[in-house]
């Protein structure tokens, strides 16, 4: 089981673990269908009250064994919180990335960049081979980043987090002198 971090800093971004102050935006972007219609969350997830519960729920699990690995996105420039981003194990070697962001930071590169952050934490501190990520059809904006963080479509799946078939990108850490 992969344990939690701190943060991660990318040239723009700081992934970091969730505070309570993060609460107000994070109620923002879980309650925004144009976000959460490409996510697997359950509409009770959408709500105010949901979005307060999980990520009191979120932070409360850092320090156990079994931590959700879920973390916000903040500018770095700015300290704003812009979105979030996790992991999740899928199997011993194989593990799902996510990250949402609030509209005002869509097109900007910021998911790039906290996915590229991201993937290189993976493959250099975790024993991961390969990275999936699971995305609905319709985002065409996760898939131009999956695609440029150089993940590559394996078709469309089923996975029981969704209710229709969603697309499997996956990048496999190819280089050997990166894995522990």
């Amino acid at each position: 089981m992969m344990e939690t971090f701190q943060s991660i800093e990318t040239r723009r971004t700081i992934i970091r673990r969730l505070i309570h102050a993060d609460q107000e935006k994070l109620m923002e972007l879980l309650c925004d269908p144009s976000v959460t219609n490409n996510m697997s969350f359950t509409e009770e997830m959408k709500t105010p009250t949901g979005a307060t519960d999980l990520l009191a729920m979120t932070i409360k699990s850092y320090d156990t064994k079994v931590p959700l690995l879920a973390y916000a996105i903040e500018d770095a420039s700015t300290g704003e919180f812009i979105g979030v981003t996790g992991l999740n194990p899928l199997e011993e070697h194989n593990i799902e990335v996510f990250y949402a962001l609030l509209p005002a930071y869509w097109h900007k590169g910021f998911a790039s960049e906290a996915l590229n952050g991201l993937v290189d934490f993976v493959f250099k501190k975790e024993k991961y081979q390969a990275i999936s990520a699971f995305i609905t059809p319709n985002n065409l904006a996760s898939v131009r980043v999956a695609e440029k963080n150089g993940f590559v479509n394996r078709g469309l799946v089923k996975n029981p987090a969704f209710s229709k078939k969603v697309f499997l990108f996956q990048k496999e850490n190819n280089n050997e002198l990166d894995r522990k």
